[in-house]
Parts: structure tokens; sequence; C-alpha cells
């Protein structure tokens, strides 16, 4: 096949042929590879057919030795580094621990003489939904809640040295007061610190209890900052409502009550509130005790949004979330709400 090239105005630019080859000529002219200093030579595009073989066996074009050289590493930038989430957090979380049905039994021993075993009655709603449903009276305990329990199995816990310094609290809630009236009941010194803006009746309450109450501060922060303070000055031991297990196992013995109470007993239902204390000892109890039995967690719907937004937040993905709801199916929990 004839290619046809047509001379243009312009000249087509310069062709170099390698390396810079002192001394290589063309019939033409000398050829020139454009390094400074040397005349370059056009090659006429009617030449262009037949250079090539003929003028190689000639001797008129060098062919120089090719060689593979290693192209040199390529060196990328090193990807930005990233942190974890948990990385950011200062505040150290306790170590994992695990609520053992021997753990509750024990508990159960230890604070019977210091707590009222509470009823469970036969309710009138039975007739209104067709079956018998029973009521756990946790409400007639001194301080009217459950958390008496844990706390005072908390508390006969410690050390002699603890006991003899004392506990210390900063929150006016259920807990507190549990605390408070028990440590008092244990002749253990108990401190409880409060905002200057709680009301008079409240403080009353503790201080009949026989806690020495504090005022300081305008916020619960404050009073809580205030009482870790004094807590390291001292030597006292702060105490807040926890997911420990010696706590989790005093009020597991509610979940040991129902069921010695209530005879063959399907379900149990349990409010979900605040640390989930009571839930988690009321379900390791009836679980071991009788794995068929049913416990169903009451959780209102306000509630139960904040607890996911909250845990997905902290564990920046909604797989752990996933876990976290099918560890309540896997124990033979059922939400509602």
């Amino acid at each position: 096949m004839d290619f046809t090239v047509k001379h243009l105005q312009n000249p087509l630019p310069e062709l170099r042929l390698g390396p810079s080859q002192p001394g290589a000529s063309h019939k033409y002219g000398p050829l020139s590879n454009g390094a400074a200093g040397r005349r370059s030579t056009l090659i006429e595009p009617e030449r262009l057919k037949d250079f090539g073989e003929e003028e190689l066996l000639n001797g008129d074009v060098r062919v120089h030795e090719t060689r593979m050289v290693e192209a040199p590493e390529i060196k990328l930038m090193d990807p930005p580094k990233t942190r974890r989430l948990s990385e950011f957090r200062t505040v150290p979380r306790p170590p994992l621990q695990y609520l053992r049905f021997e753990d509750i039994s024990a508990a159960a021993f230890r604070i019977q003489s210091g707590i009222q075993k509470t009823p469970c009655t036969y309710s009138r709603l039975s007739k209104q939904y067709g079956m018998e449903i029973y009521l756990k009276k946790e409400h007639l305990h001194y301080t009217g809640s459950v958390k008496e329990r844990g706390v005072l199995y908390l508390l006969t816990s410690l050390t002699q040295e603890q006991q003899r310094k004392g506990v210390i609290v900063a929150s006016d809630c259920n807990f507190s007061m549990a605390v408070a009236h028990h440590a008092a009941e244990l002749k253990i010194p108990v401190f409880v610190i409060m905002p200057s803006g709680c009301s008079s009746p409240r403080l009353r309450i503790y201080r009949d209890y026989g806690a020495m109450v504090i005022s300081y501060g305008s916020t619960s922060c404050d009073s809580q900052n205030h009482a870790r303070r004094l807590a390291k000055e001292n030597g006292y031991l702060y105490l807040e409502e926890d997911e420990g297990a010696v706590y989790l196992a005093g009020l597991g013995t509610v979940g040991m009550e129902i069921y010695e109470q209530v005879p063959k007993v399907d379900a149990v239902v349990v409010p979900a509130a605040g640390q989930y204390g009571l839930l988690a000892g009321t379900a390791a109890a009836i679980k071991h005790l009788n794995p068929e039995i049913l416990v169903i967690v009451r959780q209102n719907k306000e509630s139960l949004e904040i607890l996911i937004r909250n845990y997905i937040s902290n564990n920046s993905n909604f797989f752990a979330l996933s876990s976290f709801l099918e560890r309540f199916f896997r124990a033979g929990l059922l939400l509602h709400f």
C-alpha cells in the first residue's frame, strides 16, 4: 500500500534518533539528535518508505544495545493518620465483670437481715386481662426503692478500712437515699454533697437518715466534682450507681424471690430505666433458675430512642447497636415499648 505525503509549508519536526553519536552520518547529511552545537538534519518525506533495513546494513545508522533498567521505586505519600473514637475518651472504663448466679445467691444470704422480703401480691388486673398477674411490692422498702438491695450488698462488701473511712455521694436520687440510710445503719460515715439550690425538705430527708449533708455549687456537676475532690483528699469512697457485679448481684435477689413466691411463673415484666441494673440482675437470676421463663423488658419509646442514639454515637457504627440488641434476644429477653 502506497502512502502519499504532501509537503507542507512549515517543515516537519525534527526526527531525533537515540543518544548523540559522534561520527554518525547519512548521505544526505550528518545525523543529529538535536544536541546543542550540532546541526539538525531533516529526513526528506520521500525517503521514509525505504529508510530502514538497507541503511542499517550499510552501517549508516547505529543501533545501540537496549538494556532493561528497573524503574525506580515510587514512594507514595503516607496516608493521613486516623484515630479511633475510643482514643479520644479520657475517662477510663472499669474492667468487664460477669454476674454469676452464685453471686446473687450470696447477696441474698448476706442482706436477708437488713432488707425486707417484699411480697408478690395477686393483682385485680388478672380479671381484666384474663391471666394471673402478680405485682412485686418493691416500694415497701424503707426508702421506697429496690436499689436498697444492691446498695446494702455493696456496703457490706467493703473492707473494714473503707467502712471506717466512710463513703460519699453527690446526687439526689434513690441510690443516694439508699446509701445514706444503710450506711448510717451500718455505722459507716456517709457524706452527701448537694447543690445549694436543693430544696430544704430533700436535705432534711438525708439528715434524718443519718448522713452529713454539705451544700456546694450551683449545679449537680459542681457537687460531683467537689465530692470526688473530698474523696481523694480524705480517703472516702465515692459511690455512684454503676454496673458493677456486686451491685447487680444485690438487685438480682428480686428475681430469686419472684421465682420462689410465684409458682409456675411464665413471664416476668421488668421496667428498664436508669442503668438497667434491675433488668440485668433479675434476668440473670430468672434465666438461671428456669431458662424457659420469658423476661419482658418494658421500655418507653423516648428512652429507647435516647439509648439507641447514645449507643451509636459511642460506638460509631450501627453494627455495635445490632449486637447490643442481639444480646437481649439471645438471653431470651423480649423488648417492649
